[in-house]
C-alpha cells in the first residue's frame, strides 16, 4: 500500500442505491483530479438483448470485469483518486477489483436505501429493469462489513460524500486489500 497515494474509494450496493450520485459528490470535493470508474460504463459496450445465449452472456460479463480491473490497473499507479462505484454481486470478480486497489489505502463504502426507496428511484430510470433492486437487496454481497455505510434515504450525495471524506480524514487505519 503506497500511502502517499490518493485514496481508492469503493461504493458498493444494489442498483438506484445513489452510488453514482455520491461519486460525482466525491469527485467535487476531491483534495486532487479523480476518476469516477463504474462497471455500467463496460456494459453498456454490449447489449444485454444481442446476446443469442447464456454462453455469449457470460463471456460478455467477463469481458466487461476485464476491462473495469485493467482500467482500475492503470489508474492506480497514478496520482488521481479513484471513486469506484459498482454492484458487483460476484466475490470472486469483487475481491479481484479490491486486489488491484490494494496498492492505496482504501475506503469500502456501503451505499444503502430501503427497498421502497431503491423501487421508486429505479421505476424513474429508463436504464434499469423493474426488479433488479429489490433482486440484488437480497443478495449476500451486500450485507458485507464496510468502513462506512451510508443510507442515501436519509442525506443527499454531497451530505454522503462529506461523510466519507471525514472517515477518510480521521485518524482511523483504512484496511488494504480484503
Amino acid at each position: 500500500m503506497d500511502s502517499r497515494k490518493p485514496f481508492a474509494i469503493v461504493l458498493h450496493g444494489p442498483t438506484s442505491a445513489g452510488k453514482s450520485s455520491t461519486a460525482m459528490a466525491l469527485q467535487d470535493c476531491a483534495p486532487v483530479p479523480s476518476f469516477h470508474v463504474t462497471l455500467d460504463a463496460f456494459v453498456t459496450m454490449s447489449r444485454r438483448r444481442d446476446m443469442r445465449s447464456a454462453d455469449e452472456q457470460r463471456l460478455a460479463y467477463r469481458i466487461h470485469c476485464e476491462n473495469l480491473r485493467s482500467t482500475l490497473q492503470r489508474l492506480v499507479d497514478t496520482d488521481f483518486e479513484i471513486v469506484l462505484d459498482t454492484v458487483l454481486c460476484d466475490e470472486t470478480e469483487l475481491q479481484a477489483c479490491l486486489g488491484v486497489l490494494s496498492a492505496r489505502s482504501l475506503c469500502l463504502v456501503g451505499i444503502q436505501a430501503p427497498l421502497i426507496t431503491l423501487e421508486h428511484r429505479e421505476s424513474l430510470r429508463s436504464d434499469r429493469a423493474t426488479g433488479m433492486a429489490r433482486e440484488q437487496l437480497r443478495h449476500p454481497a451486500f450485507t458485507r462489513p464496510y468502513d462506512v455505510t451510508i443510507d442515501t434515504s436519509t442525506c443527499t450525495s454531497v451530505e454522503a460524500a462529506s461523510l466519507i471524506r471525514r472517515f477518510i480524514n480521521s485518524d482511523r487505519t483504512v484496511r488494504a486489500g480484503r
